[in-house]
């Protein structure tokens, strides 16, 4: 058990550098548009092709980017739980661990350290 937490202490900082560095990038069917996200889903760059604006439409363009960005966060989800799993004992069931709803535990948190709850 001692040699399994210093393994994972160990590789920690090996892990880190990998997650901040991992980003997943995805092009449109049309080829049109190019999203990149990091690990934490955040929109690093967004690449238009200027043949976009021959038939300008807000919304579809829109909706291509949504389209687009949600792919690149799926991708950069799977390659995330692949470098975190590669750290983590064998046991460890990082499917369940992921299905932990966090934002509920965090929400009930931060009523009690503010104070300001739901009336």
């Amino acid at each position: 058990m001692l040699e399994d937490a210093n393994k994972l202490l160990g590789n920690a900082a090996e892990m880190q550098r990998k997650l901040k560095e991992l980003t997943a990038s995805t092009r449109s069917e049309d080829g049109f548009v190019v999203t990149t996200v990091d690990a934490r889903g955040r929109l690093v760059q967004l690449d238009l092709d200027p043949r976009i604006y021959r038939a300008p439409n807000a919304g579809a363009l829109g909706a291509l980017i949504v389209e687009t960005y949600q792919r690149a966060v799926e991708i950069v989800d799977v390659e995330m739980r692949k470098i975190i799993k590669r750290y983590l004992p064998e046991e460890f069931d990082m499917d369940k661990f992921a299905a932990i709803d966090f934002d509920k535990y965090a929400s009930g948190r931060s009523a009690k350290t503010t104070g300001r709850g739901s009336r």
